[in-house]
This record gives C-alpha cells, sequence and structure tokens, in this order.
C-alpha cells in the first residue's frame, strides 16, 4: 500500500541515554535530510543562533541544515495538525518527524494518539517507538524507576548507548537481556557522538513498527537460549512469546485477548502478532498499545504457505504462566513447549517486520 502521510518515529529513553545529543545531531549537522524534532516542553534542545533562519511562529524554528524544530506546549495532536499546515502553506519543509518525549515520560500515550486519533492519520503515521539505553547506566535505571522498563515495553527498536564506556562482554550481555525483555524490537548498538549518519538513519527510521499490511518474519539466530524463554522477570518488565503452526480459533483468541486486557488495562503496554484464523484466507495483524487493542486484515495466504502465527506480549509485572493459559485455547503456546506442530524445540518466535 502506498503511503502518501508523513512517517513519525518516537524517540524516547531514561535520562541520560543520549537523546539530546541526537536531537542536536540532527538539528545542528548537514545529513542531507529534512525532519521535524518535536520537543516537549521539558526537555527544548538550545539551538544555536547560526543554525536558526527567521521565522514569524516563535515555537516553529526553521534551521539552516533544512530540518525544522518545534515545542509542544499542549496536546500533541494539536500540535502535529499545527505542523501538518505549515508544511502545506509552504512555510515548512520535512520529510519526517521526530518527537522526542521526556526522559521521565511514559511513550504509552503518544503511541495511543496515534492508533486512537484517526483525522490525524490523514496526515502523519507512527513509523514506531525507538528507545535509547544507556549501556553504562541503564541496568541501575530498571531497577529503580518504573519509567524507564516502560519505554522498553513501547520500544519497536532499542539502541544501547555509550559502548565504549563498557567491555563487549558486558556489552553483548545488556543487548542479550534488552531483547529478552521485549521480544518483538531489534536491539543494536549506537555510538551517538561518533555513529556516521548512514548507521543511525539504518537504525532509527523505517521500523515501521505501525503498520497493517504485508507482514513478513525477520529471523534472528543470535542469543536464542536467552531470548527463547517463556517470559522475562525483570524489576517489572515482561515479555512472552507465543506461536502457532495452524490456524487458530478466532472466538478463543478473543477470549484470550480480552482477559488480558480486563486483567492488566494500561500495564498491557504492547501487543504485536500476525496470525492465521481458521476461517479467513487473510493474514490478521494485531497492534495493540496500553489495552487499546487493533486487528487488521493483512495480505492473502498463499496456498503454499504455512499458515504460521506468532503474538508477542509485553507489559509491567506479567504472570507469563496466565498469559499462556489465556492463550492456550486457540492454539497458540511457547515456542519450547512446542508451539503447534513444525515449530523447532527452543526456537524463540522472529522479530517482526513490514514491508
Amino acid at each position: 500500500m502506498m503511503r502518501h502521510t508523513v512517517p513519525v518515529t518516537v524517540l524516547t529513553g531514561f535520562l541520560g541515554a543520549g537523546k539530546t545529543t541526537l536531537v542536536n545531531r540532527l538539528l545542528g549537522e548537514a545529513h542531507g535530510r529534512r525532519f521535524a524534532v518535536i520537543e516537549n516542553e521539558f526537555g527544548a534542545v538550545n539551538v544555536d543562533a547560526e543554525l536558526l533562519l527567521e521565522t514569524p511562529d516563535e515555537t516553529l524554528v526553521q534551521l539552516s541544515n533544512g530540518c525544522v524544530c518545534c515545542t509542544v506546549r499542549g496536546d500533541l495532536a494539536r500540535a502535529l495538525g499545527e505542523l501538518a499546515a505549515a508544511r502545506e502553506a509552504g512555510r515548512v519543509a520535512f520529510d519526517h518527524v521526530l518527537l522526542e518525549t521526556s526522559g521521565l515520560a511514559d511513550p504509552g500515550p503518544i503511541v495511543r494518539t496515534f492508533l486512537a486519533e484517526t483525522a490525524l492519520l490523514t496526515k502523519f503515521h507512527l513509523d514506531g517507538v525507538v528507545a535509547l539505553f544507556d549501556a553504562l547506566n541503564g541496568e541501575r535505571t530498571l531497577e529503580e524507576a518504573v519509567e524507564a522498563g516502560a519505554q522498553l515495553g513501547y520500544a519497536d527498536a532499542i539502541l544501547v548507548t555509550k559502548p565504549d564506556l563498557v567491555d563487549r562482554g558486558a556489552l553483548d550481555a545488556r543487548c542479550a537481556r534488552l531483547g529478552a525483555l521485549n521480544r518483538a524490537a531489534h536491539v543494536a548498538v549506537l555510538d551517538v557522538p561518533r555513529a556516521p549518519w548512514g548507521e543511525i538513519f539504518e537504525k532509527l527510521l523505517a521500523l515501521r513498527g505501525y503498520q497493517f499490511d504485508r507482514v513478513e518474519f525477520v529471523p534472528e539466530p543470535t542469543d536464542v537460549t536467552l531470548r527463547s524463554a517463556p517470559a522475562a522477570h525483570t524489576v517489572g518488565v515482561g515479555s512472552v512469546a507465543l506461536r502457532a503452526a495452524r490456524p487458530l480459533d478466532g472466538v478463543a483468541l478473543n477470549r484470550g485477548l480480552a482477559s488480558l486486557q480486563a486483567r492488566y488495562g494500561e500495564r498491557l503496554w504492547r501487543l504485536k502478532g500476525v496470525l492465521a484464523i481458521e476461517g479467513l484466507k487473510a493474514r490478521v495483524v494485531v497492534q495493540g498499545v496500553q489495552g487499546l487493542v487493533q486487528a487488521n486484515t493483512a495480505a492473502l495466504w498463499r496456498p503454499y504457505e504455512p499458515r504460521r502465527s506468532v503474538l508477542v506480549v509485553i507489559g509491567r509485572d506479567l504472570d507469563a504462566d496466565e498469559v499462556v493459559r489465556a492463550f492456550a485455547p486457540c492454539g497458540l503456546a511457547p515456542p519450547q513447549t512446542g508451539g503447534g506442530e513444525g515449530a523447532p524445540a527452543g526456537d524463540r518466535a522472529p522479530a517482526f517486520r513490514v514491508c
């Protein structure tokens, strides 16, 4: 499906993870792309005067490298609407929006805005959530701050920063643990001050985390043992991956979803899955945030394709056994318990990518 809306990337991460350094690079360096960088009122970036161009709007700053910087002091949907109006009127030009959250912010309400505001979706689409994780201090932050866990739970990509401050073994251990906490996210290392723009754009953009059509799985053969466990229980962050090799019972699936929504509500940070349902010829793509769940049909299953389903559940204080019991009647199960006929023992659910 051809998109004519502007992609939005939400950049999150706890205090000190490197968000401001990355945003300042975007605003100050010549990289050849036109971004609109949205700062919330708690984390505005100070932009050097020589980088500015004249603009009549104090909340909208045009930069000499082609980017735009603005500050949100109210409703996000309204702010994005005003930004779109300025673009359509020719006052600013941009091709991608980067929305930086406060280091203390839970990104859930922002994601919900994109799922719930249908008018907003005529101008913008959420490409994904990127969480920066401090390789040196992130472990301690996870133990002390609920928000840090939430930021990881909503992420489509987790980028481990400050890799030069820890040894390689510690860095690999951080990446493996993060992959276990969020089984739907791509985990990578990013040296924010020194990484070339090609690497930054590859890891930051084109995540396609919230599209609903033409979904394919990307196999990840690394750290299978750590990431194929039934669930990760770490400082309130939980992640359960389920799969099946036969079409699912749709009625039982809906019951399972309803029971989780009733049990966890807004603590159900993320649901993400591609499902084969009995009686349906098309894939069903499930996206859920804070108990708000959308299910859409996507591409048809081809006659020769195995109708395999994958569902990832991420939330706060998840009871892994309860999640497994909720979906067992529909045919979903953890990979190492079989996961349906044809699921290799110990194989974990693959990550998601949408074409």
